[in-house]
């Protein structure tokens, strides 16, 4: 296992040192000034996605890479990162994905980091690409199966004013996904309209997929850009509709009241300007 102490490794690097390596690029890139997170690296850096989360993302990259509008489309906090990298397609080129499992030739990851390097140091590329070698885990967090199968992370998150349109909403869950559960009943994208009388809502065209790799994540892509408005993202949990894990175990209602569905997150869509 590739192991590096933090004392002999530059932590101090520029934010866009992996960011450009996933998608972002030059000064319309919409990295921070400098503004580093308070958390500490770790003491040590190895080939395994809780040490890069822990001594490259968190300290480096999350200050301009989270909330509503992140860099590039890319939310590398803890929370969201792994969900993001792994066979989600890179914004620079779209014809590759950021991380492949397996697969560090065709991960824009690794072809940015060794065409450009950004400033990282070579010797760090080398941890990156054995982490992919390796199958691109998730941290040993992620990895442990929680008790009961709920939503872990959503994004965009509930209250979020986005100001562009998202190439896809991302549902991060606890447990691995029934890919036999995921369809157009069990998830949909909804818009809100708040007419003068009530509140209407409309379903709005959208292909629900599992990302290879990453059974615990659910991507939902509109089937064309958002225009401006309010948005929700409905789950069912009706018996027999509800999505499942691969135990067999379905969503529960948050409100023992609740009539089959609730929204996991409502956000908006505003004009650019």
């Amino acid at each position: 296992m590739l192991v590096r102490h933090s004392a002999m490794r530059h932590l101090f690097l520029p934010c866009s040192t992996f960011l450009l390596a996933v998608g972002c690029s030059g000064g319309n890139s919409g990295l921070g000034t400098g503004s580093m997170s308070s958390t500490p690296p770790s003491t040590t850096l190895m080939a395994n996605f809780d040490s890069i989360q822990a001594n490259i993302f968190t300290p480096l990259c999350a200050d301009c890479h989270s909330g509503p509008n992140p860099a590039a489309n890319l939310s590398l906090d803890a929370a969201h990162s792994y969900n993001a990298l792994v066979n989600v397609p890179s914004t620079e080129q779209p014809t590759l994905v950021r991380v492949k499992p397996g697969d560090p030739t065709n991960s824009y990851l690794v072809i940015h980091l060794e065409k450009e390097g950004d400033g990282a140091p070579a010797s760090d590329v080398p941890f990156v690409v054995q982490w992919i070698v390796d199958g691109a885990l998730p941290g040993s967090t992620a990895m442990s199966m929680a008790a009961q199968f709920r939503v872990a992370a959503v994004e965009p998150d509930t209250g979020d004013a986005l100001r562009a349109s998202p190439p896809r909403i991302i549902i991060g869950f606890t447990q691995e996904l029934d890919a036999s559960s995921v369809n157009a009943a069990s998830v949909r994208l909804e818009r809100i309209d708040e007419g003068a009388e009530a509140v209407t809502t409309s379903a709005i065209p959208s292909r629900a997929f599992i990302p290879g790799g990453n059974a615990r994540a659910l991507m939902l892509a509109p089937a064309s850009a958002l225009p401006p408005g309010q948005y929700q993202v409905v789950l069912d949990t009706a018996p027999g509709v509800s999505i499942r894990s691969l135990s067999g175990a379905s969503l529960g209602v948050a409100d023992p009241e609740a009539v089959g569905a609730r929204a996991i997150t409502r956000f908006s869509v505003t004009a650019e300007h």
